[in-house]
């Protein structure tokens, strides 16, 4: 899974949660009006200027409005990261199409396109920068074994 494509699931599955959320709560809150004249209490409001069903929509809609923009913003950033790697494509594009040709340029944009595809397909995605971490320990000369190798040699230490 690509990089951009985790960070956008992973970020409506967020979205949706907050705004599930916010919809239960302005859902109890229509039922329940303990909290309600609690808040009514605090702010002053006596009589029927804060009445559950206002408190419950504003409740639940708060927390869509939240969620709308949480998922607004990062649809944002990944539109503007596109947008640079495209910029930069097309820059490289040009600058091989004034040295070498429009064909080679071409040919060559292709190739790396493939390439940019099955590199993202082929690996593991890289959730917060683990192959660099990775790569520094092991240039430090850390040895990092997986969890379930460490496991499995424990139980063959503990057997005998």
């Amino acid at each position: 899974m690509p990089r951009g494509q985790f960070y956008t699931v992973f970020t409506l599955g967020f979205a949706s949660a907050i705004a599930v959320l916010g919809m239960v709560t302005g859902g109890i809150l229509l039922f329940w009006h303990e909290p309600t004249w609690r808040i009514a209490r605090a702010l002053g409001a006596y009589g029927d200027h804060l009445s559950p069903l206002y408190l419950s929509l504003a409740v639940a809609g708060a927390a869509l409005f939240f969620a709308y923009w949480i998922v607004r913003i990062q649809q944002a950033i990944v539109r503007w990261s596109g947008d640079r790697l495209i910029a930069k494509l097309n820059r490289e594009y040009n600058m091989l199409a004034q040295l070498q040709g429009r064909e080679y340029a071409d040919e060559f944009m292709r190739l790396q396109a493939q390439s940019m595809i099955e590199e993202s397909e082929g690996k593991p995605f890289n959730l917060f920068g683990r192959e660099k971490m990775l790569h520094a320990a092991a240039a430090a000369g850390v040895q990092v074994r997986r969890p379930s190798d460490q496991a499995a040699e424990r139980c063959r230490e503990a057997a005998t």
